[in-house]
């Protein structure tokens, strides 16, 4: 039997490689592991739902895809606290449609939020989303487990309608 080369030890190594979600203050070594601010008051889920908008449509000779993508933020305090949205963006790619510049007040316990947002990164499952909290930034990254075409209830629901019910 053949040894295998590096090389083929290395690429198998790669693919094998679990993908980890992670939180962390910028600049980055001050980070956590845990998807969490450093003090542990806010955490992003590092799973989130979402799916594909029908279609797609051209800007000025460009591709863009549309995304309903839910991501959870955990205020583990017992008082409402509020964080800043900076950016979000697909496989480092940005995306339009984030309501950067948001205030959003987090209850105790999970608080999910809707976001619908375009991007020329397609059916990629990996977003990072940047938000301040405290007056230090922090950015999550969040996995998706596979991006299905939208399928809402009733099927003439829009699915760019926030309050329609699509999956």
């Amino acid at each position: 039997m053949n040894k295998p080369s590096r090389r083929a030890v290395v690429r198998t190594g790669v693919w094998a490689v679990p993908v980890v979600a992670t939180a962390s203050a910028v600049p980055a070594f001050a980070g956590s592991t845990d998807n969490c601010t450093t003090d542990g008051k806010v955490c992003v889920e590092g799973v989130g739902s979402g799916c594909k908008l029908p279609g797609e449509s051209t800007h000025n000779g460009e591709t863009y895809f549309g995304y309903r993508m839910v991501v959870t933020f955990d205020n583990n305090t017992n008082a409402p606290i509020t964080i800043t949205l900076d950016s979000f963006t697909i496989s480092g790619k940005p995306t339009t449609g984030f309501p950067t510049g948001e205030v959003l007040t987090l209850q105790p316990g999970a608080n999910p939020e809707l976001f619908i947002v375009t991007s020329s990164a397609s059916s990629q499952r990996s977003a990072t989303i940047f938000y301040t909290y405290d007056a230090v930034q922090y950015h999550a990254t969040v996995s998706f487990d596979t991006f299905n075409p939208c399928k809402c209830t009733p099927k003439d629901a829009d699915p760019t309608d926030p309050n329609s019910n699509c999956s």
